[in-house]
C-alpha cells in the first residue's frame, strides 16, 4: 500500500514561511496541524494518509530529534545523526512511492504545517537572515529539510544487506551532496550510487598524504566523464561496482604519484 500526502500550495507555502520569521524561536510547535485548507491530495495513486498516519510519522520524527537533543539546539554531530535516523524513519514509514515523493508540495505540507517545530531546530534562521526558503518550500529538493532525507535513503537502500540503510552512515552531507546534487548523470542510478559509497566505504585511508575526501571527489569527476558515454540502465550492480572500484583506484595511483 502507498499513501498521498497533503500537497500544500505555493502560495499558502509562501505565506507560512514567513509566518515561521514571525513566532519565536521554540515557539514553533503552536504552528503544528495535521491539515491545511490550503492542501490538495492526488486524485489517485494511493490511499490518502490519514490524521493517524501524519500523527504516527511525527511523533516518529520528532522522538528521533528528542535523542538528538530538542528543542536545544543541536550541535553538528547530532544534527548528522538525526538526517541519518530520520531518512530511515521517512523512507520505511511514510509508504511514499518515488513519484509521489518527488512532489514538491508534500515536503513542504511536512515541514511548514506537520514539522514546522523540528525543521526549524534542525535548520534555524541565520543571524541577519532568517531561514532558508529551499529547507522548508521545497523549491530544491536536493536541499530540502526532509525531502533529501527520503531521496536519499531510498537512492542508498540496498536492500541485500542485513541492515539495509548501512549505507547512510558512510558519508557525511557535503560528500554526498557531491553525489545527489548530480541527479541526472549519478543519482538517477541507485545502483551507482551505491557503488561509489560502497567504494568509499571499503577504500577510508589517506595513504600518502591524500585525503580519502580528495580520492572521492575526483574520482566522482573520472565517473562523471565515463559515465557520460554510457548506458547505466543496461550495466548490472556488479559491473557499476567494478566500474567504480577501478576508477577509484586509477586515482587513487594518480594522486599518490
Amino acid at each position: 500500500m502507498s499513501l498521498l500526502y497533503p500537497r500544500l500550495l505555493p502560495a499558502e507555502a509562501n505565506r507560512l514561511f514567513e509566518v515561521l520569521h514571525q513566532v519565536p524561536s521554540g515557539a514553533h510547535e503552536n504552528m503544528v496541524a495535521y491539515q491545511s485548507t490550503r492542501a490538495v491530495f492526488a486524485a489517485t495513486g494511493g490511499q490518502r494518509a490519514s490524521r493517524d498516519d501524519l500523527q504516527r510519522l511525527r511523533l516518529s520524527v520528532l522522538a528521533v530529534a528528542r535523542a538528538q537533543g530538542y528543542p536545544e539546539e543541536p550541535t553538528n554531530a547530532q544534527g548528522a545523526a538525526f538526517d541519518r535516523a530520520v531518512a530511515r524513519v521517512l523512507h520505511e514509514q511514510s509508504l511514499l512511492i518515488p513519484g509521489e515523493a518527488a512532489q514538491r508540495q508534500i515536503w513542504a505540507f511536512l515541514a511548514l504545517v506537520l514539522l514546522p517545530d523540528v525543521c526549524t531546530w534542525r535548520w534555524p534562521a541565520k543571524p541577519g537572515k532568517g531561514y532558508t526558503g529551499d529547507r522548508f518550500k521545497s523549491t530544491d529538493l536536493t536541499r530540502h529539510a526532509l525531502g533529501r532525507l527520503w531521496t536519499r535513503a531510498h537512492v542508498l537502500r540496498d536492500p541485500d544487506a542485513d541492515d539495509p540503510y548501512h549505507l547512510l552512515a558512510v558519508m557525511g552531507e557535503a560528500d554526498l551532496d557531491q553525489i545527489m546534487a548530480r541527479r541526472s548523470a549519478l543519482a538517477g542510478s541507485p545502483a551507482l550510487v551505491r557503488s561509489i559509497v560502497r567504494a568509499h566505504a571499503e577504500d577510508p585511508r589517506d595513504a600518502d598524504g591524500v585525503p580519502s575526501r580528495t580520492v572521492f571527489r575526483q574520482s566522482l569527476i573520472r565517473l562523471l566523464r565515463l559515465t557520460a558515454f554510457m548506458d547505466l540502465d543496461a550495466a548490472s550492480a556488479t559491473d557499476l561496482y567494478a566500474l567504480v572500484r577501478g576508477v577509484r583506484a586509477d586515482t587513487r595511483r594518480a594522486l599518490e604519484h
